[in-house]
């Protein structure tokens, strides 16, 4: 392909994977790669586009990329940001996946919804990846390597340069006379990526010249059945889901295993969290989903727990466990934050001299006797404490943290669930946030 024709060919699939009014930024490592994408981005007519640098910080020569950039920005016109990461270097094993995460962490900070992060991946990052993925026996998602496109929490993800090889884009930066820095630890053979790099994809090249392609071909195939997935799992998941965003094991019970796995896998990727390994997948069903009917089962996972309750799966924030250890008495504050911040409870008081004329307290479960008894508005008798919880379907790992406010020794309310019948009035009332 000549050159001319790259930037053409170029120019068609920017506008495939982009929409009217798009704003881009460019992540420019200086690297052949993100040197090649920006120039190409630097000649588009109309352009809104600005470059993002990246220290992380892990380079002697680190200053002087950052230095390169800012200077080839300069050239070009192209406005330059430049973000410090601060990574834990004694983990090495793991530095190449840190650093990656911290990279995408600080390059989507300030994405809108019509905003697109563009990054420079190319034929033969694809054919790395999925050979890293053979390595790990993934699965389709694995094997489907790099998308051109995908969504983000704000705006977009796409790689425009996926459909060109390495050698294309260095034959356009010695024809524009682009200069670029060479990391030197992509030289770093401990690093999979860079052993496939400089000792398999040569000799695969040599056997199979075309390789590449044909890898990036098979990428594609795959990325078609994942869509085709995705499309089946998610009517799954809107099917098992309660209004809760919870779950519900009768549902997820009529499905095979593969697309209750599937679901199970969807449901982690909307609320965030890492998917579970096929093993934490099989303990979720057997330990969790069919413990015995008064268990309560529970998975602790790197990002959240995982419960059952009243037949439906729950994400339990791992936060959300901690309690307060002791009393806290009003003092006439707006505010009381309890819980490591984790609760704020706002008053709303009609008489400023409450405080002088009531003792009020906010207790947890914890705090008062087991055998507390009370008798909320509109009952005609009294109940435990513990039977009201379970009235108000408050699940079990809750209950230590809901607020008891008392006055006077006597309790007044659980806060959001009920209110209690009391000797005399008062003008005291509290809500949670």
């Amino acid at each position: 392909m000549h050159n001319s024709d790259l930037f053409i060919a170029f120019k068609s699939q920017l506008e495939k994977l982009t929409s009217e009014g798009a704003v881009f930024k460019i992540a420019l490592s200086g690297g052949l790669d993100s040197v090649v994408l920006l120039h190409l981005f630097s000649r588009l007519e109309n352009r809104c586009i600005t470059a993002h640098h990246i220290d992380h910080g892990l380079s002697d020569n680190a200053h002087s990329w950052t230095q390169f950039c800012e200077k080839l920005c300069h050239s070009l016109s192209v406005p330059f940001v430049v973000t410090k990461v601060i990574l834990d270097k004694k983990n090495r094993t793991s530095l190449e996946a840190l650093a990656r995460e911290k990279r995408y962490v600080a390059l989507k900070e300030g994405l809108t919804n019509k905003c697109y992060l563009v990054t420079a991946h190319h034929q033969d990052d694809q054919l790395e990846t999925v050979l890293l993925a053979l390595k790990r026996g993934a699965g389709l998602t694995g094997l489907q390597g790099i998308v051109a496109k995908q969504s983000l929490s704000v705006g977009y993800l796409i790689r425009p340069l996926l459909n060109f090889s390495r050698e294309q884009l260095e034959s356009y930066a010695l024809q524009f006379k682009l200069t670029w820095i060479e990391d030197e630890s992509n030289a770093d053979q401990r690093f999979d990526r860079n052993f496939i790099r400089h000792t398999i994809t040569p000799l695969l090249k040599k056997r199979w010249p075309a390789i590449a392609k044909t890898v990036a071909r098979s990428a594609s195939h795959c990325q078609s059945q994942m869509q085709l997935i995705n499309e089946i799992t998610e009517t799954d998941l809107q099917t098992c889901l309660s209004d809760k965003q919870q779950l519900k094991i009768e549902r997820l019970k009529v499905l095979t295993e593969t697309r209750r796995n599937n679901v199970l896998r969807g449901w982690f990727k909307n609320a965030e969290f890492n998917y579970p390994s096929t093993k934490q997948l099989t303990a979720i069903w057997a330990d969790i989903a069919f413990a015995q009917t008064d268990a309560m089962p529970k998975i602790v996972l790197a990002e959240v727990i995982v419960c059952r309750y009243r037949g439906t799966l729950h994400f339990v924030d791992k936060n959300s466990l901690v309690a307060e250890t002791k009393k806290v008495v009003w003092q006439g504050e707006k505010q009381l934050t309890l819980c490591t911040g984790e609760l704020t409870l706002t008053f709303d008081v009609q008489s400023e001299f409450i405080k002088e004329l009531h003792h009020v307290e906010i207790c947890f479960r914890n705090q008062f006797s087991s055998d507390l008894k009370c008798q909320p508005i509109g009952r005609d008798k009294s109940r435990s404490i513990k039977k009201l919880l379970h009235e108000h379907h408050v699940p079990p790992w809750f209950r230590d943290r809901v607020p008891f406010v008392f006055i006077d020794g006597l309790l007044l309310e659980a806060v959001g669930l009920w209110r209690c019948e009391i000797p005399y009035s008062t003008s005291f009332y509290t809500f949670i946030i």
